[in-house]
């Protein structure tokens, strides 16, 4: 977490995109949500934004349509389109 990081404050970050198409994932970020070699992540797209989530995160809840209800509340935040369009 950056200095000015609470635990519920977003975290940004910025990664780019190598030739071998690997996006590496800061170590701030890392840090802050666990996430170790071989750590399995969901991606979820809508328009040209991405959401990552960590996969153990999703089936410990074993409700699979709580990803999108998190996910709306998440996107209710940012200044996009609805995730419904």
């Amino acid at each position: 977490m950056g200095r000015n990081s609470t635990p519920e404050s977003p975290t940004v970050a910025v990664s780019k995109i190598s030739e071998k198409g690997v996006v590496q994932i800061p170590f701030e970020v890392r840090t802050r949500l666990g996430l170790e070699p071989g750590t399995k992540m969901i991606l979820v797209v809508k328009d040209d934004l991405i959401v990552l989530q960590k996969a153990e995160s999703l089936f410990e809840r074993r409700e699979p349509s709580g990803l999108m209800d998190r996910l709306r509340s998440v996107f209710t935040r940012l200044p996009i389109k609805d995730l419904e369009a």
